[in-house]
């Protein structure tokens, strides 16, 4: 059976074991707090609750395929409308989001991306929205070859309890943001407009001291049908080793103000006082969070990483700063009175000579 037809079949197999088998947000947590989701299954049988999470048509869970992705439906999802409540989150803090159900056959990448509203994340368009990304992630691991395919990020969600966690950039302006979160299923990527795309849309307030503010891309043109991370065959691809994962560029992003900068006292010197000196509880430095990858280049987060077919998992810790105690200012005790009586008693007998003379 040719490699061709062995791909068919296995992706037909991989969507008809799945027509309902997709997946919504459910929980989201946002710096410790968690807040209920949109469940699309039961909007239609009776209201749902205000929520942080935009609200979407796709009642069985369904997808937007990626022949449509010049739609607005590819923005939040289907028939998406904004979320009537906002979650605050510190500029340097996490934002976990937990699925209710994924299968195992829908391999592919996940997505995070942010964008100002620039007002009231409730009532902006969704279509003036200008999205950049603040964390990626793709393929982890090459296929084995005859229809194996390889590890990738939605893996790594199931295996932590359907949770996915992204960290908010720490020099990111704070303001009013919308996050758009997006698992990106290549089980039928092979044919062209068949990719399945479930972006999944929350409100944040972000707040901090930050100041980048990146350019973003409207969500209309994020992607096209033909981008390689979209038209892609999962199950023979065990010798094409890097991934391309679709969608703008990770823009570069920086630390917040004063994030690296240490504290430190300097000891104040005095003639004929001692000084008292701070103790090392008196002079600590703020910790930082940063967004550190081991990941090859279909895995990007806030900063650049190396290239390689075979990755690891990303980690995402937060580094103190170094922190110092200010050092013992000098003093000056009786051993210096009894110098400066020693050079009076020398000057006063050079000065008797010299009146004898």
């Amino acid at each position: 059976m040719s490699s061709y037809r062995k791909s068919t079949i296995l992706a037909a197999l991989a969507g008809a074991a799945s027509v309902s088998a997709h997946g919504h947000v459910t929980k989201i947590t946002a710096d410790g707090v968690t807040y209920d989701g949109f469940d699309p299954t039961s909007a239609p049988y009776a209201p749902q609750p205000d929520s942080i999470a935009w609200s979407n048509g796709a009642t069985d869970n369904g997808f937007v395929l990626s022949a449509d992705v010049s739609n607005p439906d590819i923005i939040c999802h289907l028939d998406a409308t904004n979320g009537a409540l906002i979650a605050p989150v510190a500029a340097g803090g996490d934002v976990s989001l937990t699925w209710n159900q994924w299968p195992e056959s829908h391999k592919g990448p996940v997505i995070d991306y942010l964008a100002d509203c620039g007002g009231d994340c409730s009532t902006v368009d969704k279509t003036t929205l200008k999205w950049f990304k603040i964390k990626e992630l793709g393929q982890l691991e090459l296929g084995a070859g005859a229809g194996q395919v390889g590890k990738w990020a939605d893996d790594l969600l199931i295996e932590n309890g359907l949770t996915w966690t992204t960290t908010i950039p720490a020099s990111i302006k704070p303001g009013n943001y919308v996050l758009r979160h997006e698992l990106i299923a290549l089980h039928d990527g092979g044919n062209e407009g068949k990719t399945q795309m479930y972006p999944q849309c929350v409100n944040l307030k972000i707040t901090g001291s930050g100041t980048e503010s990146p350019e973003g891309v409207i969500g209309t043109e994020l992607y096209t049908p033909t981008d390689p991370g979209l038209f892609h065959n999962i199950y023979n691809d065990e010798t094409n080793p890097t991934y391309q994962i679709p969608g703008p560029a990770m823009p570069t992003f920086g630390t917040a103000p004063n994030d690296d900068e240490e504290t430190e006292t300097a000891p104040v010197v005095s003639e004929d006082v001692p000084v008292a000196t701070s103790s090392a509880a008196d002079v600590t430095s703020a910790p930082t969070s940063t967004a550190a990858s081991t990941l090859a280049t279909s895995v990007t987060t806030a900063e650049p990483v190396p290239t390689g077919p075979v990755v690891s998992e990303p980690t995402e810790t937060a580094t103190p700063t170094s922190t110092k105690a200010s050092t013992p200012a000098p003093t000056k005790g009786c051993a210096g009175n009894k110098k400066r009586r020693s050079r009076r008693n020398a000057r006063k007998s050079r000065q008797a000579k010299n009146r004898l003379h």
